[in-house]
């Protein structure tokens, strides 16, 4: 018999680990504070190992903590993929899929290869509307949408993503040299990277955290975030981006955080579907697949709205 710890200590050292929070995962988990604190230390001393070391408020994985949480998250995927395959077995069939052009250009590409590669039977579409729509593609089985939370979805099955933040992201060159970005107020010789075109997300961002800058001379402004973020990757300059956006290109290391402040998106992504859809296996094992699953607001069960 195997010899492993509990699940919920390697769920609470998985979210504790990802966001580099206890209060964080906390929240995700719907659990207080103390609750991942206990669960952390039970994991330790059943290990025999120290997973973390505190660094202000922040909470950073040792050597031992970072060869832990690659395994426990491939652990942690294969048992929900595990699970939405025995509970519905045999799946077959297309699922359309449509997003935003941001999130169809630079998130929904990786997640649906990885869903494909676990569900060869299951043939995906990935549709773009436009990133202003406030409408369920009826083409599509998913629509994911950007909203201030006004909307008016009553007749819809709704899950909200996890709250976005917008963060300034550059090409590592750019921090580099004599020139380098070291504080905001370097950005004053930047070309700023802006995804609308009246430049109000970067203008939040500067009065939040460089209050004193005016407006840089240099900007270039783009259809949606996908292609400012593009433009950053070809050391264009500085954009602001989310984990949705530009996670990827941060784990790999090629964009960077030059500075840390960041600002709250004033609205979030939704996944939006029919009702009579909700119940569709394919639709189910999607919205439960970790990949996505991990972007999600955390649920009871599949009749929760907003």
């Amino acid at each position: 018999m195997r010899k492993l710890p509990p699940l919920g200590a390697l769920r609470a050292f998985e979210a504790a680990a990802r966001l580099g929070h206890f209060g964080k995962a906390a929240d995700e988990l719907c659990v207080t504070h103390s609750a991942i604190s206990h669960q952390v230390r039970s994991l330790e001393s059943a290990l025999g190992v120290v997973l973390f070391e505190k660094r202000g408020r922040l909470q950073q994985l040792t050597d031992a903590g970072r060869q832990l949480l690659h395994a426990v998250q491939q652990a942690l995927d294969i048992m929900a993929d595990g699970c939405g395959q025995a509970a519905a077995p045999g799946m077959s069939g297309a699922l359309r899929i449509s997003a935003p052009a941001e999130l169809a250009h630079r998130f929904f590409p990786r997640l649906i290869g990885e869903y494909a590669q676990r569900h060869p039977a299951i043939t995906l579409h990935l549709l773009v509307h436009d990133s202003d729509s406030r409408e369920i593609n009826p083409a599509a089985d998913i629509t994911i949408l950007y909203a201030m939370g006004d909307s008016d979805w009553s007749r819809y099955w709704v899950l909200p993503f996890q709250a976005i933040a917008f963060f300034p992201v550059c090409h590592p060159s750019l921090m580099e040299g004599d020139n380098a970005l070291r504080s905001p107020g370097d950005l004053a010789r930047s070309c700023l990277l802006h995804d609308d075109a009246d430049g109000k997300t970067w203008a939040t961002w500067l009065g939040a955290h460089a209050a004193n800058l005016a407006m840089p001379a240099r900007n270039l402004h783009f259809a949606h975030s996908g292609l400012a973020i593009e433009a950053a990757l070809q050391q264009t300059g500085v954009c602001l981006a989310d984990v949705l956006t530009a996670g990827e290109e941060l784990k790999s290391g090629r964009l960077v955080r030059p500075f840390r402040g960041s600002v709250p998106s004033p609205g979030n992504y939704y996944l939006v579907a029919e009702r009579r859809k909700r119940d569709d296996a394919r639709l189910a094992s999607f919205v439960a697949f970790a990949g996505l699953a991990r972007y999600l607001c955390e649920f009871s069960s599949p009749d929760q709205e907003i």
